[in-house]
């Protein structure tokens, strides 16, 4: 026989210790975000950078994902300021999506993930580098162009390339900036417009940030000259030749 009145009393003790472990868990997140937040402030402060805890306009910007999906985005913990001569912006990006189970229960998703922009001295074609599979479905479904096979199939097997222009994909993706690109970490990133962006799902450390940088600078310094100059730009007339580009 059920002791119903012993289930009936444990209850609201079991309800209490949910609510204690919930708070305790929501507590450490707060604690861990306040530190992270600590931790880009004082980057900032160390690099002379600007910090915004938001910015509301970086969430309409772009187009291509992770952006122009879902509902509710938010840019927080926004980073802006100058690397190698260039107007730089790294921020965190949410945004929500809601879907229905067969019962009609409907579950609210966050999506979050850490973007780093690089601005661009010319308007360039679009051209997205990601490991191997790496957006592949989502990419070819909002248009970003054909996938393009290069001259070295190492790199082929690694990344997959899209862009329409497969002549300026193939100029942008040279020999060396492929055998750089090989040798360095994974990462995704992609030509829009003015900006070179790279993102990933999650959060962004100041190390990534740096080595996020880092790694879109080199990609910017390996265009060659005549691609600038295709698109209206001549490196080689700009002080400092701050756009980067290798001689053609």
């Amino acid at each position: 026989m059920v002791d119903t009145d012993g289930v009936a009393n444990a209850f609201p003790l079991v309800f209490v210790v949910f609510l204690v472990v919930a708070g305790g868990i929501g507590f450490l997140s707060w604690q861990a975000q306040q530190k992270r937040m600590k931790e880009l402030q004082l980057l900032c402060l160390n690099r002379g950078w600007t910090y915004a805890a938001s910015e509301p306009d970086l969430t309409v910007r772009w187009n291509l994902p992770p952006f122009g999906e879902g509902d509710n985005r938010q840019a927080r913990n926004v980073m802006s300021g100058q690397w190698k001569a260039r107007p730089f912006t790294a921020f965190d990006y949410s945004y929500e999506t809601e879907s229905t189970n067969a019962k009609g229960e409907t579950t609210t998703t966050r999506h979050a993930f850490g973007v780093v922009r690089v601005g661009l001295p010319a308007y360039l074609p679009d051209l997205q580098v990601t490991n191997e599979g790496m957006f592949h479905r989502l990419a070819a479904a909002v248009g970003l162009g054909q996938d393009i096979e290069l001259e070295s199939e190492d790199f082929n097997r690694a990344f997959t390339v899209r862009s329409h222009d497969a002549k300026f994909a193939s100029d942008v993706l040279n020999p060396r900036t492929m055998q750089m690109l090989l040798a360095a970490p994974r990462l995704a990133w992609r030509i829009e417009a003015t900006d070179i962006l790279s993102w990933e799902a999650g959060q962004f450390s100041s190390v990534d940030v740096l080595q996020r940088l880092d790694h879109v600078s080199k990609v910017i310094a390996g265009v060659p000259s005549f691609v600038w100059r295709d698109h209206g730009y001549d490196p080689d007339q700009a002080a400092g030749g701050t756009g980067g580009g290798s001689a053609a």
